[in-house]
C-alpha cells in the first residue's frame, strides 16, 4: 500500500484525523511516536500526571476507575487527551487488554501542530472527542441515577421511574 493511501485510510478511520488530508496526517504522524504495550501492561495510572494523548492503532485498551472497567478503546479511538489539555492528573488507569500499538503526541508536539494550518481541524476533532466522552459519561450517570431511584423506592432496578409533572 502506498503511503498516500495509508494516510488517507487513517484520515477516515481515526476520529482525530477526520477531515485532514493525507499529507496533514503524515505530518502529524511524523511528529509523534509509536509505542507497543504487551497485554496486561499499564499505560498510565490514575493520579499520574498526563503527558501524552494516545491513539490506538492496533489492539484494545481498557480504561479503569480503581478496579472497575469504565471504557474500552479500540483501533482509531483516542484517550488521555483530558490530562494533556487541562494539566491535571489522569482520572483513570489505562491498561492494554491485548497487545497494542499506540501513537502518542506529547503536549509540546500538540502545541507544534496547533501552530500549523491543520490546527483548526485538529482542535475541532479533539472537541468532538471530548464531547463524545462527556455524552457517554452523562448516559452512564443517568443510568446510575435511575438505578438509585429504583433502589430508594423499593422497585426492581429496571423499572422506569414516573415522569415528574410539568410546572
Amino acid at each position: 500500500m502506498k503511503d498516500h493511501e495509508k494516510y488517507e485510510r487513517y484520515a477516515k478511520r481515526i476520529a482525530l484525523f477526520n477531515g485532514l488530508s493525507p499529507e496533514e496526517v503524515s505530518n502529524i504522524l511524523h511528529q509523534g511516536e509509536f509505542f507497543y504495550f504487551g497485554q496486561g501492561k499499564t499505560i498510565f495510572h490514575k493520579g499520574q500526571r498526563g503527558s501524552a494523548l494516545f491513539i490506538v492503532f492496533s489492539g484494545t485498551v481498557d480504561i479503569y476507575n480503581d478496579e472497575r472497567k469504565i471504557a474500552q478503546c479500540r483501533v482509531g479511538d483516542a484517550f488521555g487527551e483530558m490530562s494533556v489539555l487541562d494539566h491535571r492528573p489522569h482520572t483513570a488507569t489505562a491498561a492494554a487488554a491485548t497487545d497494542v500499538k499506540l501513537f502518542t503526541l506529547s503536549e509540546s508536539q500538540i502545541n507544534e501542530i496547533l501552530h500549523q494550518r491543520v490546527a483548526v481541524r485538529f482542535l475541532l476533532n479533539v472537541t468532538h472527542l471530548l464531547s463524545g466522552h462527556l455524552a457517554d459519561t452523562n448516559s452512564q450517570l443517568a443510568q446510575l441515577q435511575h438505578i438509585i431511584w429504583n433502589y430508594e423506592h423499593g422497585r426492581p432496578p429496571h423499572t422506569t421511574p414516573p415522569t415528574p409533572p410539568h410546572a
